[in-house]
């Protein structure tokens, strides 16, 4: 592939995150979450400063609809709400699956209950309210427009602190936590933030790394994905075909 080709595509991006209920500003008896993680230099708390970026929201709703039927009210959405980003997923928490449209760019919270009820009005129903805190995987269905700047590193054209780097095979978070602690340990510029990702290409999926890092180099995005690849090594993660959904065994 030649490098600095735009390619755009399809895919997943998933992590497990801390949830709390967001209670103020939304539609009465709604289910609304916030995630009590951040990246770097954003934030995560029930009142929200206009000045401040915003850490995801999500829209929990009451069933799973075809991805097609989201996507077209969400790009309603975008057009509205220019500064925001529309996604469909789904929370997995204490084995309950809560399908969800994340938002994420918000700077004012007072626009969620308006959000809200432009999917109502398109016929998408909204879950009730009940007390969350607890951790969730998150799964979000992703439009990846990104660019390959090194052998296997892809740089996202949308967002660029974010790269995703191509791993042998699938992992699961547990193992994802576990080689980031080891490797935060060993560089002193560790402010960075992975996720588990697949990214669709004609040739089959494949399993990557994504990383949000405010250091946009080339340089900090070879450091990082060699240090993963090392770390995988010694957890006996061999490589696979492209597109293997072999899942690495963890053992600590």
């Amino acid at each position: 592939m030649e490098r600095g080709n735009s390619i755009e595509t399809t895919g997943s991006i998933t992590k497990v995150q801390k949830l709390t209920n967001l209670e103020q500003h939304v539609l009465s008896n709604t289910l609304v979450l916030i995630s009590e993680n951040t990246f770097p230099g954003y934030i995560a708390r029930k009142e929200f400063n206009r000045n401040s970026p915003l850490n995801s929201v999500y829209l929990i709703l009451m069933y799973r609809y075809f991805p097609e039927k989201i996507e077209r009210i969400s790009n309603i959405m975008r057009q509205k709400y220019r500064n925001c980003n529309f996604g469909c997923g789904e929370i997995e928490i204490q084995n309950k699956i809560f399908p969800c449209i994340r938002i994420k760019g918000l700077t004012c919270c007072e626009l969620i209950p308006e959000i809200q009820a432009g999917y109502k009005n398109n016929d998408i129903k909204l879950m009730s309210f009940r007390k969350i805190k607890n951790e969730g995987n998150i799964r979000v269905f992703k439009h990846f427009k990104i660019s390959e700047i090194s052998n296997g590193i892809y740089r996202d054209l949308y967002e660029g602190e974010k790269f995703y780097f191509i791993v042998p095979a699938r992992i699961n978070w547990q193992l994802l936590t576990y080689i980031t602690n080891n490797i935060k340990k060993e560089i002193s510029d560790n402010d960075f933030d992975p996720a588990i990702g697949i990214i669709n290409r004609f040739a089959g999926p494949e399993d990557v790394i994504r990383i949000f890092d405010r250091n946009k180099t080339l340089k900090r995005a070879l450091e990082i994905k060699n240090k993963y690849l090392k770390e995988l090594g010694k957890q006996g993660f061999h490589k696979t075909n492209p597109g293997s959904t072999v899942e690495a065994t963890f053992y600590q």
